[in-house]
């Protein structure tokens, strides 16, 4: 049966639509490049690349919300073919940043299992995550270390935390990573100031005192007795050489090794009572710390997915398999109906694109 005019007019149009679809690959610059020095150019820009979510404080007292720049990966949408090349490569190279705790959960914790462990990269406060647990009335502020396990499947190569001025409370933060963190082969805990080593002990109400041991000798060895001694697991801290400036301390220029001697055994009983001065004097608590913490070669750093869990701190004991967007809703008191929507944006909402020279670049948050 011979065709219709209409169905003739109709393949022609299509053919002549793939003609010029095969001209226009034939006519790219980049589709003339080999292979390998295409891979090349795709890693250089997803590594250079930063997606930013969540609400970013501006003052105590006011948010804007935080998107990621236009067209980020608008690489992937010029043709098919470098969609199909690059495609494979972007998740595990450019940068996650999330604003929040909550702002991580909410983006990953939907994402399937073989989408997530392909991230390699991520980066996200150090802020805790404050749930009222199910019957319970009272808040507990959950450390970064329990919100992560509620992620498995999780396989970073590089995790960047960026801690809380509060000494006491990014030094609890960072060793709950160090004792209990999985999901990350490479951590870097950055902070504003010196406290998190340089805080007096705390006496804190119906709790054992609370104070800090010579780091990173203890650190080390609790990674050690995790992974190894021959594993190569191992703990480095850097200081900044300069005072309220933020951002010197990831550059090996403006910083400098720092270690404290560990006193002995009869004095180690008063190590970290008081102040330590030469971290919190003038011009001196100001200087930012960046604790590296490399976990062992064969280190098994998947997140347990089943009970039991070993610990009273850990999320899931209570939460009895609910996903995050349960508990979120369960444990979290809402002040709007949308707050439910994680990705609604109400009209008159402050949004702003997140504008970067370096992905690793960061502000310090006012309220931190």
């Amino acid at each position: 049966m011979a065709r219709s005019k209409k169905s003739t007019s109709k393949g022609k149009a299509n053919e002549k639509n793939e003609n010029q679809h095969i001209s226009s690959q034939d006519s790219c610059m980049l589709l003339q490049l080999p292979g390998e020095i295409r891979n090349l150019i795709y890693s250089h820009l997803f590594t250079s690349t930063r997606l930013t979510f969540g609400k970013r404080s501006i003052s105590r007292i006011s948010t804007k919300r935080i998107k990621p720049t236009p067209n980020s990966l608008a690489v992937l949408r010029t043709c098919s073919l470098i969609k199909q090349e690059a495609g494979a490569l972007w998740l595990g190279q450019v940068l996650f940043n999330f604003e929040c705790v909550e702002d991580m959960l909410d983006k990953l914790s939907v994402l399937p299992s073989t989408t997530l462990s392909q991230i390699r990269h991520i980066r996200v406060s150090g802020r805790p995550l404050m749930l009222t647990p199910i019957g319970d009335d009272d808040d507990i502020h959950y450390r970064l270390v329990w919100a992560l396990k509620l992620l498995p499947g999780l396989c970073l190569d590089t995790l960047s935390v960026l801690g809380l001025s509060r000494g006491e409370i990014a030094y609890d933060t960072l060793e709950g990573l160090v004792k209990y963190g999985n999901g990350w082969k490479e951590l870097h805990f950055i902070t504003p100031n010196s406290s998190m080593l340089g805080f007096k002990k705390l006496d804190m109400f119906m709790a054992d005192p609370y104070w800090r041991k010579p780091q990173p000798s203890t650190w080390n060895d609790i990674l050690i007795q995790r992974d190894g001694v021959d594993s190569g697991a191992s703990i480095t801290i850097y200081r900044s050489t300069r005072f309220d400036t933020p951002g010197t301390v990831v550059k090996p220029a403006t910083r400098q090794l720092f270690e404290q001697k560990p006193p002995s055994p009869e004095d180690l009983e008063t190590f970290g009572v008081e102040e330590e001065r030469q971290l919190l004097g003038i011009n001196e608590r100001g200087k930012e710390l960046l604790v590296v913490v490399k976990r062992g070669h064969h280190a098994h750093t998947s997140e347990q997915d089943s009970p039991p869990y070993p610990l009273e701190q850990d999320i899931r004991q209570w939460a009895n398999g609910l996903t995050w967007a349960e508990i979120r809703r369960q444990c979290i008191d809402f002040s709007q109906e949308s707050d439910d929507d994680p990705d609604f944006i109400e009209e008159d909402e402050d949004v702003q694109v997140d504008r970067y020279n370096d992905v690793d670049e960061y502000a310090w948050n006012p309220v931190n």
